[in-house]
Protein backbone atom coordinates (compact mmCIF):
# COMPACT_ATOMS: atom_id res chain seq x y z
CA UNK A 1 0.00 0.00 0.00
CA UNK A 2 1.95 3.54 -1.19
CA UNK A 3 1.79 6.68 1.33
CA UNK A 4 -0.73 8.13 -0.30
CA UNK A 5 -3.63 5.30 0.24
CA UNK A 6 -2.59 4.87 3.35
CA UNK A 7 -2.78 8.87 4.40
CA UNK A 8 -6.28 8.61 2.75
CA UNK A 9 -7.57 6.04 4.68
CA UNK A 10 -6.11 7.30 7.97
CA UNK A 11 -7.64 10.65 7.21
CA UNK A 12 -11.30 9.35 6.93
CA UNK A 13 -10.76 7.40 9.79
CA UNK A 14 -9.50 10.03 12.07
CA UNK A 15 -12.05 12.42 11.29
CA UNK A 16 -14.30 9.60 11.72
CA UNK A 17 -13.64 8.11 14.93
CA UNK A 18 -11.03 10.58 16.37
CA UNK A 19 -13.04 13.77 15.60
CA UNK A 20 -16.30 12.00 15.66
CA UNK A 21 -16.96 10.30 18.46
CA UNK A 22 -13.52 11.31 20.49
CA UNK A 23 -11.96 7.68 20.27
CA UNK A 24 -9.20 7.32 23.13
CA UNK A 25 -6.21 5.30 22.21
CA UNK A 26 -4.12 3.62 25.20
CA UNK A 27 -0.92 2.06 24.98
CA UNK A 28 -0.09 2.99 21.34
CA UNK A 29 3.80 2.70 22.15
CA UNK A 30 3.03 -0.90 23.74
CA UNK A 31 3.15 -2.38 19.38
CA UNK A 32 6.14 -3.53 17.80
CA UNK A 33 7.38 -1.57 14.71
CA UNK A 34 9.40 -4.35 13.51
CA UNK A 35 8.94 -7.94 12.51
CA UNK A 36 5.94 -9.79 12.03
CA UNK A 37 2.66 -9.31 14.50
CA UNK A 38 -0.87 -11.28 15.13
CA UNK A 39 -3.00 -8.41 15.96
CA UNK A 40 -5.78 -10.02 18.67
CA UNK A 41 -8.84 -7.50 19.01
CA UNK A 42 -12.18 -8.32 20.87
CA UNK A 43 -15.40 -7.45 18.52
CA UNK A 44 -18.48 -5.87 18.76
CA UNK A 45 -19.46 -4.63 15.64
CA UNK A 46 -17.90 -3.02 12.22
CA UNK A 47 -16.51 -0.76 13.66
CA UNK A 48 -13.87 -2.58 14.80
CA UNK A 49 -11.83 -2.85 11.85
CA UNK A 50 -11.20 0.71 10.82
CA UNK A 51 -10.79 1.79 14.63
CA UNK A 52 -8.02 -0.85 15.20
CA UNK A 53 -6.49 0.02 11.52
CA UNK A 54 -6.51 3.84 13.01
CA UNK A 55 -4.82 3.31 16.37
CA UNK A 56 -2.24 0.78 15.44
CA UNK A 57 0.83 2.57 14.02
CA UNK A 58 1.65 -0.17 10.99
CA UNK A 59 -1.25 -1.64 8.81
CA UNK A 60 -2.86 -4.61 9.58
CA UNK A 61 -3.84 -7.41 7.07
CA UNK A 62 -7.45 -8.71 8.73
CA UNK A 63 -9.13 -11.18 7.90
CA UNK A 64 -12.40 -11.21 6.75
CA UNK A 65 -15.99 -12.95 6.53
CA UNK A 66 -15.45 -13.94 2.68
CA UNK A 67 -19.29 -12.22 2.50
CA UNK A 68 -17.47 -8.83 2.68
CA UNK A 69 -16.09 -9.96 -0.60
CA UNK A 70 -19.27 -10.46 -2.45
CA UNK A 71 -20.94 -6.55 -2.62
CA UNK A 72 -18.26 -4.96 -5.02
CA UNK A 73 -18.04 -1.99 -2.62
CA UNK A 74 -17.15 -3.93 0.07
CA UNK A 75 -14.85 -5.94 -1.85
CA UNK A 76 -13.14 -2.77 -2.73
CA UNK A 77 -12.94 -0.98 0.59
CA UNK A 78 -11.63 -4.22 2.47
CA UNK A 79 -9.16 -4.92 -0.39
CA UNK A 80 -7.83 -1.43 -0.57
CA UNK A 81 -7.63 -1.74 3.18
CA UNK A 82 -5.47 -4.97 3.06
CA UNK A 83 -8.05 -7.23 3.83
CA UNK A 84 -8.46 -10.69 2.84
CA UNK A 85 -11.60 -13.67 2.52
CA UNK A 86 -11.86 -16.09 5.36
CA UNK A 87 -14.33 -18.81 4.59
CA UNK A 88 -15.19 -19.54 7.83
CA UNK A 89 -17.74 -22.36 7.27
CA UNK A 90 -14.41 -24.49 6.45
CA UNK A 91 -10.80 -25.06 6.85
CA UNK A 92 -9.99 -22.29 4.20
CA UNK A 93 -6.16 -23.88 3.41
CA UNK A 94 -5.99 -20.33 0.94
CA UNK A 95 -6.79 -17.74 3.79
CA UNK A 96 -4.26 -19.86 5.93
CA UNK A 97 -1.23 -19.97 3.49
CA UNK A 98 -2.03 -16.03 2.71
CA UNK A 99 -1.81 -15.35 6.80
CA UNK A 100 1.30 -17.48 6.95
CA UNK A 101 2.60 -15.81 4.15
CA UNK A 102 2.18 -12.10 5.72
CA UNK A 103 3.90 -13.32 8.43
CA UNK A 104 6.90 -14.83 6.42
CA UNK A 105 7.14 -10.84 5.06
CA UNK A 106 7.55 -9.43 8.26
CA UNK A 107 3.89 -7.93 8.13
CA UNK A 108 0.96 -7.25 10.82
CA UNK A 109 -1.69 -10.19 10.79
CA UNK A 110 -5.25 -8.87 12.10
CA UNK A 111 -7.55 -11.71 13.36
CA UNK A 112 -10.74 -11.34 15.47
CA UNK A 113 -10.47 -14.75 17.70
CA UNK A 114 -14.09 -14.73 18.32
CA UNK A 115 -15.31 -14.71 14.88
CA UNK A 116 -18.56 -13.21 14.98
CA UNK A 117 -19.64 -9.93 16.67
CA UNK A 118 -20.48 -10.34 20.43
CA UNK A 119 -23.11 -7.69 20.83
CA UNK A 120 -23.54 -9.15 24.60
CA UNK A 121 -20.69 -7.11 24.91
CA UNK A 122 -18.86 -9.90 26.76
CA UNK A 123 -15.87 -11.96 25.31
CA UNK A 124 -16.96 -15.28 23.18
CA UNK A 125 -15.62 -18.35 22.26
CA UNK A 126 -12.21 -17.89 20.77
CA UNK A 127 -11.98 -20.22 17.70
CA UNK A 128 -8.23 -22.09 16.93
CA UNK A 129 -6.97 -20.32 14.23
CA UNK A 130 -5.28 -17.04 15.79
CA UNK A 131 -3.41 -19.14 18.30
CA UNK A 132 -3.07 -22.21 15.79
CA UNK A 133 -1.17 -19.81 13.21
CA UNK A 134 1.02 -18.23 16.43
CA UNK A 135 1.92 -21.92 17.25
CA UNK A 136 2.94 -23.11 14.24
CA UNK A 137 5.11 -19.68 12.91
CA UNK A 138 6.13 -18.76 16.44
CA UNK A 139 4.69 -14.92 16.40
CA UNK A 140 3.81 -13.24 19.23
CA UNK A 141 0.21 -11.81 19.79
CA UNK A 142 -0.74 -8.37 20.37
CA UNK A 143 -4.54 -8.20 22.83
CA UNK A 144 -6.18 -5.37 21.98
CA UNK A 145 -9.69 -4.48 23.65
CA UNK A 146 -12.20 -2.44 22.02
CA UNK A 147 -14.88 -0.80 24.06
CA UNK A 148 -17.96 1.10 22.69
CA UNK A 149 -17.75 0.09 19.36
CA UNK A 150 -21.31 -0.99 19.63
CA UNK A 151 -23.25 1.70 20.49
CA UNK A 152 -21.05 4.16 19.13
CA UNK A 153 -21.47 7.12 22.10
CA UNK A 154 -19.13 10.60 21.83
CA UNK A 155 -16.41 9.94 24.63
CA UNK A 156 -16.93 6.09 24.94
CA UNK A 157 -15.65 4.60 22.62
CA UNK A 158 -11.68 3.35 23.28
CA UNK A 159 -8.98 0.69 21.94
CA UNK A 160 -6.28 -0.11 24.36
CA UNK A 161 -3.31 -2.04 22.84
CA UNK A 162 -2.07 -4.37 25.38
CA UNK A 163 2.25 -5.93 25.54
CA UNK A 164 2.61 -8.59 22.96
CA UNK A 165 2.56 -12.20 24.58
CA UNK A 166 5.01 -14.12 23.15
CA UNK A 167 4.24 -17.41 21.93
CA UNK A 168 6.76 -20.36 21.24
CA UNK A 169 6.87 -22.11 18.24
CA UNK A 170 5.13 -25.95 18.84
CA UNK A 171 2.85 -28.11 17.60
CA UNK A 172 -1.02 -26.61 17.49
CA UNK A 173 -2.61 -29.33 19.48
CA UNK A 174 -6.03 -29.13 21.24
CA UNK A 175 -4.42 -28.68 24.70
CA UNK A 176 -1.28 -25.79 22.97
CA UNK A 177 -4.33 -23.84 21.53
CA UNK A 178 -6.22 -23.55 24.53
CA UNK A 179 -3.62 -22.45 25.97
CA UNK A 180 -2.43 -19.43 24.34
CA UNK A 181 -6.15 -18.63 23.87
CA UNK A 182 -6.67 -18.65 27.62
CA UNK A 183 -3.79 -15.87 27.93
CA UNK A 184 -4.66 -13.44 25.05
CA UNK A 185 -8.68 -13.71 26.28
CA UNK A 186 -7.64 -13.48 29.98
CA UNK A 187 -5.36 -10.38 28.79
CA UNK A 188 -8.27 -8.64 26.82
CA UNK A 189 -10.71 -8.31 29.51
CA UNK A 190 -8.17 -7.26 31.89
CA UNK A 191 -8.22 -4.25 29.71
CA UNK A 192 -11.52 -4.09 29.73
CA UNK A 193 -12.02 -4.02 32.70
CA UNK A 194 -9.59 -1.79 33.66
CA UNK A 195 -11.11 0.89 31.19
CA UNK A 196 -14.49 0.19 32.71
CA UNK A 197 -13.06 0.92 36.64
CA UNK A 198 -10.92 3.96 35.37
CA UNK A 199 -7.38 2.44 36.25
CA UNK A 200 -5.70 1.77 32.30
CA UNK A 201 -2.69 0.91 32.97
CA UNK A 202 -1.48 1.65 29.36
CA UNK A 203 -0.37 5.30 28.09
CA UNK A 204 -2.85 7.45 26.80
CA UNK A 205 -1.80 8.48 22.68
CA UNK A 206 -2.89 12.05 22.19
Amino acid sequence: MNKISTWLWRTAFWLRYKVGYGLKIYGRDNFPMEGPVIVVPNHLSNNDPPICGYALPRHVHFMAKQELFVNPISKFICTWLGAFPLNRGAIDKVAIRHAMGLLKDHKVLGIFAEGNRQKSGKLGRFHDGAASIALRTGVGIVPVAIIGSYNMKRGKVACIIGKQIPVEKAKATPEAINAVNDVVKAEIQRMIDSYHENRVEETLWK
